[in-house]
């Protein structure tokens, strides 16, 4: 028996087929996949060491039955003003989780509603929807095959998204890597160019002059890098001028490409889990949250402003920082009990499919947020499977290799900075995020080393990293960073 299924980390969407033989499970990437041709990355070879019920997987609710904790998760919204509650999701979500939250979020009234995209890509979406007039991601990992130039800058691809890197290198393109060190990517460019901290679009305005960007068929790919700093809505919209400028866009091997960090950013930004009053930094920065409902991520170790909130509601599959400092914890399955869709960084729709039953007592996010909104006394909120949420939902799903966009340049004012000195941080190959799950398997931890120039963010809170140091947020999309 076997089961086909989408990888639960990075935005690449790599296939995988998992095959049963008694209790055995087998794990290989599916090479019938269009993204990832059957190649997997270490930290997807090794899911299967990272699932089952260890000592911190959550297996039932904190304060007692689920009908308990429902009944006292409806009483604290019942009895607080609603602009003081606000709902922090994640692009670890899927699609159908995301729908329902946001569902019940209009249907009871809560404008404060936001992803920890917030903290990696919101730069990307405002950049977008200057340059394009939505939020549009025109180009594909088909166009890699089809560029003389790829582009690289503020990614470290290779470590990071290491299956487009495959992708890359299988291609016969003139690879070029901008970075601040020489990074994974770096070493295995034809061209590194180091720049310095924050000074890096200056070189974007010159690719126009560049004769391997100007007189070739380009595709540029960026990162998290790119997008964390004070003018990253304006370092994204240069990049793109410059393929207006030199007629590399709306051509197959042309454009630019945003590579997201998580398995279902994208499928947030289409949902429309965004804000109608406080942004997420907001949430923990400003004393006006009172009940935050937190699933599915860890902003105990990733949120800059991190405080204790006054009742602390948290969804997870295992314990983390922020289970630790919440008032009542929710057991979720982990992506192994649970099925649905994602959307991936050029825009496929790919399915996630149960292979292992619910751990415990726990139950899929949607299915939890579909308790506490009918507890609430909220209609609509009956559904008795994913699948009949994806009916509702009615997606187009088809996919196109490019999507036809605008050729009108944004014009970008000049932006006068002092820079001081700089803190590199950077993921590694072997770890994700706050490392609730690659840190179970033993495999990456043996493989994990971290790079003397730079701060792991797996090992470092940002409450450590931001630490005496003032944050900024970019202009336009609001998007945090910080300043010394």
């Amino acid at each position: 028996m076997s089961f086909k299924t989408t990888c639960p980390y990075c935005g690449v969407g790599c296939g995988i087929e998992i095959s049963r033989s008694g209790s055995n499970l087998k794990l290989t990437g599916d090479k019938a996949s269009p993204v990832n041709q059957g190649m997997l990355c270490i930290k997807g070879q090794t899911l299967l060491e990272t699932v089952g019920t260890d000592e911190d997987r959550l297996l039932s609710p904190s304060i007692g039955s689920w009908d308990e904790t429902i009944h006292t998760i409806r009483d604290h919204f019942l009895t607080t003003p609603k602009h003081e509650i606000a709902l922090y999701l994640s692009g670890q979500m899927l699609m159908e989780d995301l729908y329902v939250a946001k569902k019940f979020a209009d249907s009871f009234g809560i404008k404060n509603i936001e992803s920890n995209s917030r903290l990696c890509m919101y730069s990307t979406v405002e950049a977008n929807k200057r340059a394009y007039g939505a939020d549009i991601v025109p180009v594909s990992y088909d166009d890699i095959y089809l560029a003389e130039t790829i582009f690289i800058i503020g990614s470290n691809t290779a470590d990071c998204h290491p299956i487009v890197f495959n992708h890359v290198r299988k291609s016969k393109a003139f690879v070029v890597c901008v970075d601040v060190y020489e990074t994974t990517t770096a070493k295995q460019a034809d061209l590194f160019i180091q720049v310095e901290p924050g000074r890096d679009m200056a070189l974007i305005d010159d690719l126009v002059n560049q004769p391997w960007f100007k007189d070739k068929k380009t595709l540029s790919i960026y990162s998290q890098g790119l997008t964390q700093s004070t003018d990253a809505t304006d370092k994204v919209n240069a990049l793109i001028n410059a393929h207006i400028y030199t007629g590399n866009i709306n051509k197959p091997g042309c454009g630019v490409l945003s590579l997201t960090g998580q398995c279902n950013a994208m499928g947030g930004r289409e949902i429309g889990v965004r804000t109608g009053d406080l942004t997420a930094t907001e949430f923990f920065s400003t004393d006006q949250i009172k009940v935050l409902w937190v699933m599915a991520t860890n902003p105990a170790h990733s949120m800059i402003n991190y405080r204790k909130i006054d009742t602390l509601i948290v969804s997870d599959f295992t314990k983390t920082l922020t289970t630790q400092d919440a008032d009542i914890v929710l057991p979720a399955c982990s992506w192994s009990e649970k099925t649905g869709h994602q959307k991936n960084s050029e825009r496929r729709y790919l399915e996630q499919n149960a292979f292992l039953p619910p751990a415990g007592e726990s139950r899929p996010d949607w299915e939890i947020i579909c308790l506490v909104a009918k507890s609430l006394g909220l209609k609509g909120f009956d559904y008795q499977s994913a699948a009949e949420i994806w009916y509702e939902m009615d997606i187009d799903d088809h996919w196109a290799p490019q999507i036809k966009v605008d050729e009108i340049p944004v014009v970008i004012k000049p932006t006068d900075r002092t820079y001081g000195q700089s803190v590199n941080n950077g993921r590694l190959l072997a770890q994700w995020h706050s490392m609730s799950r690659t840190q179970k398997s033993k495999t990456l931890n043996k493989l994990t080393k971290q790079h003397p120039d730079s701060v792991s963010i797996h090992h470092v809170t940002n409450t450590e990293l931001f630490k005496n140091k003032t944050v900024e947020l970019d202009k336009y999309s609001k998007q945090p960073c910080f300043k010394g």
